[in-house]
Order: structure tokens, then C-alpha cells, then sequence
């Protein structure tokens, strides 16, 4: 049995005085965002009780959260095409980009150690052998080789060597794993640095890859460069990445989330360098201070994404100072700060409803995506009334999870939008997230059936809504209505649900066409109104559903993503699914007791194994 990661608790669900269950798998997550709300004292940038690790930890959890889990995933690959078909065989440009990748790794993989100690081993005299490897002989025409090979790439069109480029690093990775773990020799990082960091390049990851350090030099050769991916380095330091980062003055996306020892130097030298060009940073989990983001919010003038979740010390006082500072050092560069805007996300902050509304007051115009999940922000009504002073609705995804909403301010925001807006602008807002609401008193116990059933009226006016996630909200799906009625007239719509609730296999009775009168589904289900369901992403973990529900989901043949982990299902549901929605790829069976435990990972490679048979 593989093993589980240690922070998932595989034993039975807890159920608490109100009898709900509790997700096992989120529990830490919760308790480490409330421990960091109370270090407010602390520095902005300043390392917690437990260095950055802890920090890293939560934002992990936070992903599993999102993910739904990743213990027991089992994945295949199902190509589509543009009618949805699943046989379409990999283009001409996808399978050469393929070979060439495997070709290149050829040339930039080192001597094995058994030949280099052979070669350091043997005399003079084999250095005109023409067997194995040669020094003398073979390094010069390897580096010819790799020359020649460097100006074919320049000479391939972006789109096709940024995606080359991509393979490469991918295989690359998988290489240096194996001669970290096995000692064997690996990739030589300068040649690849040879072959792709020139003047042609435009978009660089070095996300994953596992030792980026002897290329940071070399990425300053690539003049042309405009998005760079430095995310999840945790070596990486401030001064290292602010040397490359100044020499880089095309750059126009940048991403260093989690590289939690860079801050305000690389910040600073990024915004002298690329000034009004900057259109995109993440700066999750980094050591950003306000320092930083006030040289980013008066040089950058066109920054249309700011992602700073997780960044310390982000309270009142500080968001004030960054606020004020930025304004008036912009009247110098005859800017308004962030007045381009387009996504914020300050998920995980100190940040409350005064500072929250202070940059809102900069970006009202333009913001089309919020994240404010986990903060210290109690209400979405200056949400609301700073969007409603624009005079084009352009919100299109609002993430508030974690927010202690009560339902008057829930209402207050989903009415208007609702009632005042047009139909266009009423179609543009496209994703709600709201999990794990909290209970304020007795009275207030967060999202419920009831908070739900008032809300209805005013989502099913929002037709434009494709993605949904009332996760985490034990309170919400007790009853057979309203959750029946939302899956019947609004999930059925979307593309992606996450329902990570006590729901039973009823409540997905929606997703089913209408009955005859003989008590079976009826045959011609389009004649009568129906409409089937678009869902792509289904997320059901920790819910009370059965095999009974596969006839439900059955319905959704579109399905690509579906997540159970913690149900009661078992492999005839399975089978269930399998010939129903052929374009199944992706199965979280994590807990899962009714599935072997040794098919949880394997469940698609095991089935076709028994099917051709």
C-alpha cells in the first residue's frame, strides 16, 4: 500500500455537536491561517516561529484544498479534438516537438560515471580509439554539434521553441531526479543553458526544474525575453534574483511564488528595469515588503495582475502607508497606482475592509478578478459599493472563502448585481467561490440551506456563472431543498462544481432528465426542455453519496475531472462511470473504502487491463 502523506488523517470522520462531518485532509490548513492572523505584530517580510516552512506547509494544504486532494489520484490520458472524440491521434508538430526533445536531451546528457572513471582510468594512447568516449576527440565535436544545434533553435519560430524549450526542461527534470537519487550523471545544465537562453526567447520556466542555480546566469542572454517562471525556489535569495531580474528590461510576466527568501531588492531592481512594460507579478509567499511594493505600484504603470497572498504583515497601518506612499510618489510619473488592474489576489493577509477598500478605490474601473479569501475582511458590503460606482459591471470571478459573511451581506451584493445590472454585464461574472464560511454566533452559523435558498432567486439571474465551490460548508446540503433545486437550475450550467458538503446521492437527482409516465427517464429529454449538463469538474469529497449517484453523474458526459474521495462509492460505480462519460480522466479516490486499495492510482490502467481481455 503506498504511503499517505502525513499530514492526511485517514481515520474515521469526526462528527461534531451539530453532526456534520468534518473534512480530515483540511483541518491543519485552517488552524495554521488562524495561528498567522495573530502574529500582526510581526515585521512585514519577517520570518514566522517557524521560518518560512510553516508558511509553505499552509499554502500546500491550501492547494490540496483547491485540488480536492491529490493522495490517491489516478489520471489517464484522453486526447479531444474539437467535436470532444477521444481518438485523435497527436498532431505532426506535437510528435516531432516530441522526438526533438528526446534528441536534444542526447546532447546536453553528461558521460555516465562508469565511462568518465574509465577515461580518467586509461592511457594516453586511447585518445585516438574510435571506441566510447573520447576527450580529445569527441568534446570538440560536441561542441560543434551543440553550436550548430543553438542556431537551429534561434531560427525556429517562438511559439515552436518556446514549447520545445518546455519538453526539454520537462525531460530534463525527470533526468536530474534520477542522478540525484541513483548518483548517475544527468544533464549538463550550461548546455542547455547554450541551446536555449539566447536573444530569441521569450518565455522561460525554471519552475520545475530541480537546479536552476547555474542558469540564473545565463538567463540575462535572453534579451527578448518577456514571461520568466521562478516559481517554488526556495534557495533562491534576493540578491541573486534582483542581479537578474535588473538585466531583464522586456520582462512583462513574472512569477516567484513561493521563493520565500526574495524580496524588496528583486522587487526594486524588476520595477527600474521594465517600468510601464510590467504587466503580471506573483509575489505569493515571498518576502515583499512594503518597500517593495511601493517601487512596484508608482514605476509599473500598466501592472494588470498583483498577487501577494501570503505575504506578511499586510494590516492597516502597513496597507495605509503603501497606499498614501504610492499615490504621492505617482504624481511624479503622472500615473493613478494599479489604475489598470485587473486581477487581485491578497488571499491569506492581515488585510481588512478599510485597507481592502483603499485599493479598491484604485482599481473599480478595471478589476475583473478578487481573491480575498482567508483575510481579515468581515463583510463584501464595500465590496459591493465600490463595484456598483462603476458604470460598467466588469467582475467576472470573486473568490471569499473563509470570510465570516453573514446573509444580509451576501444578499447586498448578489442583489443588485442581480436586479440593477444588465443582462450582459450579469453574464460576465463567471466564478464564486464561497468555502468554508464560518459561523459567527449561534444565530449566524455560515452558509446554509436557508442563506442558500434566499440566494437563489438572485444566482439564477447570473447566467454567465461556469465555475462554483461551496466547499467546507457542513451547515449547507442537510435538507433534500434548496441543494437540489440549485444542482436542477444553476450546477447543472457550469463547468466545474465543487460540493465538498454532507450531500446524499439525491440531491444530484438534477442532473437527470425529466421522468415519463411510465417511471424512466424520458427518451426524448430535449423535446421537454432539457438541457444536458455541461459539467466538466465535479468535486464530492467527504459527501454521503453512494453507488445510487453514479446514475446521476452518469448523465454528465462531459465529465473530465471527478473527485470522491471519502464516499462510499465503490468499483460499480465506477463501471459504471467508465462507459457513460468516456472523457473521464481524472479519479481522486482517496478513502475510498469500497475501491481496492492497491486500484486507487491505477484504476484507469487496471480496467482497460481487464476490458482487453
Amino acid at each position: 500500500m503506498p504511503p499517505k502523506r502525513n499530514y492526511i488523517d485517514t481515520s474515521k470522520p469526526k462528527t461534531t455537536s451539530h453532526s456534520h462531518p468534518i473534512a480530515k485532509r483540511f483541518k491543519r490548513s485552517h488552524t495554521s491561517t488562524s495561528s498567522s492572523r495573530r502574529a500582526v505584530s510581526q515585521p512585514i517580510g519577517a520570518a514566522g516561529i517557524g521560518d518560512e516552512t510553516s508558511r509553505l506547509i499552509a499554502a500546500h494544504h491550501q492547494q490540496e484544498h483547491a485540488l480536492g486532494g491529490r493522495s490517491y489520484l489516478s489520471v489517464r490520458d484522453v486526447p479531444l479534438d474539437g467535436s470532444g472524440t477521444t481518438n485523435r491521434a497527436p498532431t505532426l508538430v506535437d510528435s516531432s516537438l516530441r522526438v526533438a526533445a528526446k534528441a536534444l536531451m542526447q546532447t546536453i546528457k553528461l558521460p555516465s560515471p562508469t565511462i568518465a572513471k574509465g577515461i580518467s582510468s586509461s592511457p594516453k594512447k586511447t585518445s585516438s580509439s574510435s571506441v566510447g568516449w573520447n576527450p580529445d576527440r569527441d568534446a570538440q565535436a560536441s561542441a560543434q554539434h551543440l553550436m550548430a544545434l543553438r542556431e537551429s533553435i534561434q531560427q525556429l519560430p517562438s511559439g515552436i521553441a518556446n514549447r520545445l524549450l518546455a519538453l526539454v526542461l520537462r525531460e530534463s527534470t525527470i533526468e536530474l531526479e534520477k542522478a540525484f537519487a541513483n548518483e548517475n550523471a544527468g544533464v549538463s545544465v550550461l548546455s542547455l543553458a547554450a541551446l536555449f537562453l539566447h536573444p530569441n526567447t521569450t518565455k522561460l520556466s525554471l519552475s520545475s526544474l530541480s537546479a536552476p542555480t547555474l542558469l540564473l546566469s545565463k538567463i540575462p542572454q535572453c534579451t527578448s525575453l518577456t514571461d520568466l517562471d521562478l516559481s517554488t525556489h526556495t534557495q533562491l535569495t534576493d540578491p541573486s534574483v534582483a542581479k537578474i531580474l535588473g538585466a531583464l528590461p522586456t520582462l512583462q510576466r513574472l512569477n516567484l511564488r513561493g521563493c520565500t527568501k526574495v524580496g524588496d531588492a528583486a522587487i526594486i531592481a524588476l520595477s527600474k528595469a521594465t517600468e510601464s512594460r510590467l504587466q503580471a507579478i506573483n509575489l505569493n509567499l515571498t518576502a515583499a515588503t512594503i518597500k517593495g511594493l511601493t517601487a512596484l505600484f508608482v514605476r509599473c504603470s500598466a501592472l494588470q495582475v498583483l498577487k501577494i497572498a501570503n505575504v506578511q504583515g499586510l494590516n492597516d497601518r502597513n496597507m495605509t502607508k503603501l497606499i498614501d506612499d504610492s499615490i504621492h510618489a505617482a504624481l511624479g510619473w503622472r500615473h493613478i497606482p494599479l489604475s489598470h488592474l485587473r486581477c487581485l489576489k491578497v488571499r491569506s493577509t492581515d488585510i481588512t475592509d478599510n485597507s481592502l477598500g483603499r485599493l479598491l478605490s484604485l482599481c473599480t474601473f478595471t478589476l475583473e478578478r478578487l481573491d480575498i479569501s482567508f483575510t481579515s475582511v468581515k463583510s463584501l458590503d464595500l465590496v459591493s459599493r465600490a463595484l456598483h460606482t462603476a458604470p460598467e459591471w466588469k467582475l467576472e470571478k470573486l473568490v471569499a472563502s473563509g470570510l465570516p459573511l453573514t446573509p444580509v451581506s451576501l444578499q447586498g451584493f448578489f442583489g443588485p448585481l442581480a436586479e440593477m445590472r444588465t443582462e450582459d454585464e450579469r453574464k460576465r461574472f463567471k466564478v464564486l467561490k464561497l468555502g468554508s464560511i464560518p459561523s459567527t454566533s449561534t444565530k449566524q452559523p455560515g452558509l446554509t440551506d436557508a442563506v442558500l435558498q434566499g440566494l437563489m432567486p438572485s444566482l439564477v439571474k447570473l447566467t454567465g456563472l461556469e465555475s462554483i465551490s461551496f466547499c467546507q460548508n457542513w451547515h449547507l446540503g442537510l435538507a433534500r431543498e434548496p441543494m437540489t433545486s440549485f444542482i436542477s437550475t444553476i450546477g447543472f450550467k457550469c463547468l466545474s462544481l465543487d460540493l465538498t458538503l454532507p450531500l446524499q446521492s439525491h440531491h444530484l437527482e438534477g442532473l437527470e432528465p425529466p421522468w415519463g409516465e411510465d417511471g424512466f427517464p424520458s427518451m426524448f429529454p430535449s423535446e421537454e426542455g432539457y438541457t444536458r449538463p455541461k459539467l466538466q469538474t465535479l468535486v464530492l469529497d467527504s459527501s454521503r453519496i453512494d453507488d445510487r449517484a453514479s446514475i446521476s453523474i452518469g448523465y454528465c458526459h462531459d465529465l473530465r475531472t471527478l473527485h470522491l474521495a471519502e464516499t462510499k462509492i465503490s468499483t460499480v460505480f465506477l463501471a459504471h462511470l467508465m462507459t457513460t462519460c468516456p472523457l473521464l480522466s481524472n479519479l481522486n479516490l482517496t478513502s475510498c473504502r469500497g475501491v481496492p486499495v492497491a486500484q486507487r492510482r491505477t484504476f484507469f490502467e487496471t480496467w482497460e487491463r481487464e476490458h482487453e481481455q
